[in-house]
């Protein structure tokens, strides 16, 4: 079947590929094509927009920095702007096609990326979808930043819509959806652990990335596999100009780049790496027998690409990072590695191909060592990871000024292995050894984005997903039972003739309809509606309140469905002229079905029959975010508030009926504004409020023979709700010496301003002086003022 499917979209991707080729004949109009790039190191500029006069047309890179469009023979004048960066303008006399390569000076005058003084950069009005949030790296330096150190996650927690279960959460929540929904792709591979150090930092560097985008409405038709948003990353080239050297050294870790060309003008190269050295400094404070106990991370981060000719680019970028967490007594690591191998070839200036593979893998392992009194050595291991390989050709067609068409294919193989487990006590093992589970996904979309006319457009498409659960071993079959409790084992089918080829035994197909569009009511500002349904093949097993790092991803199988969730959010964006700021308003409301839970008291870790303890339910979210955003002048930032609702319904969790989803804030306010005070200094500050997040607690207190048993009569989940959430984070930094051939700065931050002593959690002991009596405990992860210090340099 899966084979069938493959040859089936192939042959409709080569079909529309000769249908299109076959349409883009010459006629009278002629095309201008190209890439937008930073004259200062050849990296191309994604969502750099190009205004064409007269004909008041406008066009705006792509992923990859090209541009095309098609215009009557003619004098125009081209007028490309980027944030950052100096507006250029290009007389042009059309009378044939014409290549260009736009290069664009920067407009700041320290480290480049660190300040944001563009004229303007992509607004949400330039946009046709709602729900895109896009950050540029600048953005992200500037505010202020767990100890002193940029994060694009962090970052990304200041936007509407977007939050967290508190300190030290792993991945973040849209819209009330789980951490699992995020599809967080870097440079088209996936990552599916996007945290270093518990959550306090992201994989990202800062000094390796290029580009961030957020899509979490009507996402694109190119992206499928989650439910509630993408976050697309897009990492540096390297500069094809000359070597360069950026870096940092702050109270927690140092990093640092280097990148230059390979052949100038042509290939260029990056190389970036971090290392944290807490534990090396706290050493010599630590006791006698704690100073061998290990807390670090690492990550190295490198691309490189090659230009064949005019009409062929090859890319290679790779990933690797892990965490090192270890005791004497125990020792836990994790961590991520993605590669990925792109090509993009330009058939005609108006048919660009861009085909990536990659390779994905997250893994972890614990061990567990005990030393009884009688000398006896007792350990415990456990490993798991989970493997994805990938193949995405896409095609986008600049048919005319009217419409741009894009179609591709995607092809995904999942390989999980829940985990083995060895158990050693004194040189007698015992075994769990989980089989591995396979999953195979196979896309097409098609999308069209049309101009109808000069007050709408329209971005149409559909997604056509296929995927197959497949086996060589083991599959459990369960019967129905008495809601929330723990399935039967129906029976057992041994899959496969132990040759080890797989063996579909389960399959879905999903049509995916996604529609956006924009209605300009007057100047500058829009009316936006959206439409979009996603699936949704793995899940995360968790049940804490933030996942961990040795949670386990498991595919839809026999027994789980995949979950299916349709959006739909209406909105207003407009800038004013008069105020040069940016306003948006935007509602939305989310079906969601096939959610994943869990019985009570569920068995999630190395448990051969674990679909036996997992359930599926519904849900739905919805709300109103706001926002205002101003980017240009000496005062800039955004200030945005959210109000919504997050609801889960379940059958045989809490008396059936709809309960408040453990990732619901109804309401949500965030500040970001940073001041270029002058020539030397800016300031920047970050105020977050949320309300708390919902959590099951006892209401009333049984007492049976004198001991206190906490007991919840109501029988619902999440009754209750943790304090609230706020925090106000500032940071001052000072330009230290601009010299032509170093330029460097110093960033001063305090973190948590006023010592808020945020509830991670609260639990509930006995009192200590009275043990008739249950005393509330507030877990606090982080409650006092952190400052930091951090150098930049850049030579």
């Amino acid at each position: 079947m899966i084979r069938s499917t493959i040859r089936i979209l192939s042959v409709i991707l080569i079909l529309l590929t000769t249908v299109l080729g076959g349409f883009a004949q010459p006629s009278k109009k002629f095309t201008i094509s190209g890439y937008v790039k930073d004259a200062s190191n050849g990296e191309v500029l994604i969502n750099a927009t190009i205004n064409v006069n007269p004909g008041n047309a406008t066009v705006q890179t792509n992923g990859y920095g090209f541009f095309s469009i098609s215009l009557p023979a003619g004098k125009y004048t081209l007028t490309t702007t980027y944030a950052g960066f100096a507006v250029i303008t290009k007389e042009i006399d059309l009378n044939d096609n014409q290549a260009l390569d736009l290069q664009m000076k920067s407009s700041a005058g320290n480290l480049d990326e660190v300040v944001v003084t563009g004229e303007r950069r992509l607004r949400r009005t330039n946009t046709v979808a709602l729900g895109i949030q896009q950050m540029s790296i600048g953005q992200i330096k500037k505010i202020p930043a767990f100890l002193g150190e940029p994060d694009v996650l962090k970052a990304m927690l200041t936007l509407p819509g977007i939050t967290s279960v508190g300190e030290g959460a792993n991945g973040f929540n849209v819209r009330g959806g789980n951490v699992d929904e995020n599809l967080i792709i870097m440079d088209e591979a996936p990552v599916y652990n996007s945290s270093h150090m518990l959550g306090f930092f992201s994989v990202f560097n800062p000094d390796a990335v290029k580009n961030v985008t957020l899509y979490k409405g009507a996402f694109p038709s190119e992206f499928g596999g989650r439910t509630s948003s993408v976050l697309d990353i897009r990492m540096k080239d390297g500069n094809n100009q000359k070597l360069s050297v950026n870096g940092g050294i702050s109270s927690i870790f140092s990093r640092i780049s280097i990148e230059g060309p390979l052949k100038k003008d042509k290939s260029s190269f990056i190389i970036a790496g971090r290392r944290s050295y807490i534990d090396i400094l706290s050493k010599p404070a630590r006791k006698k027998e704690e100073r061998d106990n290990k807390f670090y991370f690492y990550d190295l981060t490198a691309k490189g690409n090659w230009q064949l000719d005019d009409k062929n680019t090859l890319y290679l970028s790779g990933y690797y990072g892990r965490d090192v967490f270890g005791t004497k007594q125990a020792n836990m690591d994790w961590g991520n590695m993605t590669t990925t191998l792109r090509w993009n070839h330009l058939f005609t200036p108006k048919l660009f191909l861009n085909t990536s593979v990659y390779y994905s893998k997250y893994d972890y392992s614990l061990k567990f060592n005990t030393e009884a009194k009688d000398t006896k050595q007792q350990s415990y291991s456990w490993k798991s990871d989970i493997q994805t390989y990938g193949i995405k050709p896409s095609l986008t067609w600049y048919v005319s000024s009217k419409h741009q068409l894009k179609t591709g294919l995607s092809f995904t193989m999942y390989n999980f292995f829940p985990g083995k487990g060895i158990m050693d006590d004194d040189g007698n093992k015992a075994q769990i050894n989980l089989v591995r589970r396979y999953g195979a996904e196979a896309a097409a979309y098609l999308e069209d984005t049309w101009k109808v006319s000069k007050a709408l457009t329209v971005q149409a498409g559909v997604r056509m997903n296929y995927y197959a659960y497949l086996s060589n071993s083991s599959v459990y079959h369960f019967r129905d039972t008495v809601a929330n409790t723990r399935k039967p084992l129906a029976y057992e089918e041994i899959v496969g003739d132990g040759s080890g080829k797989k063996k579909k035994v389960a399959d879905w197909t999903y049509l995916e309809p996604r529609v956006s569009i924009r209605y300009e009511l007057k100047k500058n500002t829009y009316l936006k509606a959206g439409y979009a349904r996603s699936s949704q093949f793995m899940h995360l097993l968790s049940n804490t309140a933030s996942p961990t790092p040795v949670d386990l991803y498991f595919p839809s199988t026999n027994n789980i469905n995949p979950s299916v969730t349709d959006q739909v959010s209406v909105g207003v964006v407009s800038v004013p002229e008069f105020l040069n700021v940016e306003l948006s308003a935007e509602v939305f409301y989310k079906r969601m079905s096939n959610v994943l839970d869990y019985i009570d008291n569920s068995r999630l870790d190395l448990n051969p029959q674990v679909e036996a303890d997992l359930l599926t339910g519904k849900g739905k979210s919805y709300g109103v975010e706001l926002e205002v955003k101003k980017e240009t002048g000496k005062w800039q930032g955004w200030i945005n508030y959210t109000w919504s609702r997050s609801y889960r319904k379940t059958e045989g969790i809490s008396n059936n009926d709809w309960f408040l989803n453990r990732y619901d804030r109804t309401h949500v306010l965030n500040l970001a504004v940073t001041r270029e005070l002058n020539t030397k200094w800016s300031v920047s500050a970050n105020f977050n409020y949320g309300s708390g997040t919902p959590a099951t607690y006892p209401n009333v207190k049984l007492d049976i023979q004198g001991i206190p048993i906490p007991y919840n009569t109501d029988g619902k989940r999440n009754n209750f709700r943790l304090p609230a959430y706020h925090r106000l984070d500032i940071a001052a930094t000072m330009k230290g010496r601009q010299g032509k051939r170093m330029k460097q700065e110093w960033v001063f931050g305090i973190y948590n301003v006023y010592a808020r002593q945020n509830a991670y959690t609260i639990y509930f002991r006995q009192n200590e002086d009275d043990a008739a009596k249950r005393e509330a405990v507030r877990l606090s992860i982080l409650g006092s003022i952190i400052p930091s210090i951090t150098w930049n340099f850049k030579f």
